[in-house]
């Protein structure tokens, strides 16, 4: 790791006031704390991260005194070790870089962990040793190791292997419960376009059905053939519907009495469920007339391309295991964004940093090859292709419509979650941010995006980047790593980069604001009554304090380490 980078991270941790989700400090004192283990496990089950040994969050990330690097070096090398004899503190072991390094002149250790879902045949989960698989899975949310559920578990074991769910009978179900219409118009257009029916009769709906699996051999209804030809599949599977809800604000309320603005549950064969949510959605969003000559079309503010394909591949990608028929596929429409959520998580190798590569893998092989035949309720087109070019598709026509590229980054183990914006990237209090930090004029166009997606989605990253702007990889890899050269992101390779200075956002501004108006010049407030007159964590307002002291618009009362430190304003010049 560079030197740089270290010590931007470093920096990042002590504004903020604690770890986050890319980056776990612990002191380390004592030798290598059994909790490094179950971080290990839970950046190899994520996205990767760094752990820093040697700095002590209580003391503000300040060096431990007498760290012994080797030692910590010598119990890493050894935990991480799967040769024979050796005792492995996890497994499988991840792929890992443990280096000694420096902060503030004192020694530490950096331990970088990578996915393992980026590793080619790698078996998932990573668990520690000594708890075991189901006890001893972990995940990184924010700047916590939390323990993997059953299901995430199961998603993570099964992940890279062959998936015949949607070739299971649906038990009591017969070809009675298949569409007549359905089943005519699919296996009609089966023999104009494929030699699947080869040697069977046209009048032999049965073996045509059996043909591509939509019936088991003892004449079963398949869950694939239940779910895209049946007549009514919510007779034995009510929850598998596509639930589309509008919420009146940016986040879904937690308040019971504040209703939907809109909601539709969209059931049917899958074709008609696609159809309806699509047209539900599209509903619910604004559009812009475009004039042509004489005439002139209505452009909604999405792509209904982009829409069809998003809430397409819900279903068609989803889990649909016995873990999973509770769950719906959800398409929530925000203030600024719609965001479609299916079950499952990503399978195979497809992952939120590959998905937009333009090849497919199919968790549902048999649905989706059905899904590509199966015609849609206008008889003009089918529900999918399967060739890969769906996710470039959404690429193209969100970019061409001046928006972000599909964002999958919100995606975790158990759903694959893609949020479209409504708005361009670019918009006004984007661009009133931007205009506020340093340089702006001798910024170039994809510097301000860069800068824009790491605001908007707390990170960025080589493919975020090109996506969204169409450059090459090393023109995308020049402009933040310039970033990174001008203090404004901190990351490197491919990503993801980070904002360097987390008071660039919105909210840590609103909450200097939220202090300073607490207090006043005569009666210092601690910050225990700080935290419980602001509703926020010591921990994130211990950075903001020290910053106001720092900058004078604070004064404080006593030594940082002392327990009787009160603040208050200065007093009038």
């Amino acid at each position: 790791m560079r030197d740089q980078e270290l010590r931007e991270h470093v920096i990042r941790l002590r504004r903020q006031g604690r770890d986050d989700a890319l980056v776990e400090a612990t002191a380390a004192g004592g030798g290598v704390p059994k909790s490094v283990w179950q971080t290990i496990s839970a950046f190899a089950n994520t996205d990767g991260g760094l752990i820093i040994l040697g700095l002590d969050e209580q003391t503000d990330f300040g060096p431990v005194e007498g760290f012994d690097p080797q030692r910590i070096l010598d119990a890493l090398h050894s935990g991480l070790d799967d040769s024979h004899s050796a005792d492995p503190k996890v497994l499988p072991i991840p792929p890992h870089d443990p280096r000694h390094a420096d902060v503030d002149g004192a020694p530490v250790v950096t331990l970088r962990v990578g996915a393992l879902h980026e590793v080619p045949g790698a078996v998932m989960p990573c668990f520690v040793s000594a708890q075991g698989i189901e006890r001893g899975s972990y995940k990184r949310v924010g700047d916590a190791d939390k323990h993997l559920s059953p299901y995430e578990t199961h998603l993570l074991r099964s992940r890279r292997s062959p998936d015949r769910t949607d070739r299971e009978e649906v038990t009591g179900t017969t070809p009675a419960d298949l569409s007549s219409e359905l089943v005519g118009r699919t296996l009609d257009g089966l023999r104009h376009r494929s030699r699947a029916l080869t040697g069977i009769d046209a009048g032999d709906s049965l073996g045509g059905l059996l043909r591509v699996n939509a019936v088991s051999s003892a004449g079963v209804p398949t869950l694939a053939g239940y779910l895209a030809i049946g007549v009514y599949p919510q007779q034995e599977f009510p929850h598998l519907v596509i639930d589309v809800a509008v919420h009146p604000g940016t986040e879904k309320s937690r308040d019971p009495t504040v209703r939907f603005l809109d909601r539709q549950s969209c059931d049917g064969p899958l074709p008609q469920a696609v159809d309806d949510a699509v047209r539900a959605t599209l509903r619910n969003l604004r559009s812009r007339r475009v004039v042509d000559g004489a005439t002139g079309i209505d452009v909604p503010e999405i792509p209904a391309e982009v829409l069809r394909e998003a809430i397409t591949n819900g279903v068609m990608h989803r889990d649909y295991s016995a873990f999973a028929r509770g769950q719906q596929v959800a398409v929530d429409i925000f203030a600024d964004r719609v965001e479609v959520k299916s079950p499952g998580g990503f399978w195979g190798d497809r992952t939120k940093e590959n998905v937009a590569e333009g090849y497919s893998t199919a968790r549902n092989e048999n649905l989706v090859r059905l899904l590509t035949v199966v015609p849609m309720p206008d008889g003009r087109s089918t529900v999918a292709e399967n060739q890969g070019s769906g996710v470039p598709l959404m690429v193209t026509a969100m970019r061409q419509q001046g928006l972000p590229a599909p964002d999958y980054s919100t995606s975790t183990i158990d759903h694959v979650v893609v949020r479209l914006a409504r708005f361009g990237l670019i918009e006004p209090d984007m661009e009133a941010w931007l205009d506020g930090l340093p340089d702006r004029e001798q910024r170039e166009r994809a510097h301000d995006a860069a800068l824009a997606l790491a605001k908007l989605n707390g990170h960025v990253s080589v493919v975020d980047l090109r996506n969204n702007l169409g450059l090459d990889s090393d023109d995308c890899r020049a402009a933040l790593a310039q970033l990174v050269a001008d203090g404004l992101l901190v990351g490197m390779n491919d990503g993801p980069y980070v904002l360097t200075d987390l008071q660039m956002t919105d909210s840590v501004s609103g909450a200097r604001w939220q202090i300073l108006s607490l207090l006043d010049g005569s009666l210092p407030k601690s910050i225990a009554e700080i935290s419980e007159a602001t509703g926020k964590t010591r921990s994130a307002l211990r950075p903001l304090l020290r910053d106001l002291v720092e900058q004078e618009l604070v004064v404080a009362t006593a030594p940082p380490q002392s327990r009787n430190r009160k603040y208050l304003l200065p007093p009038r010049r």
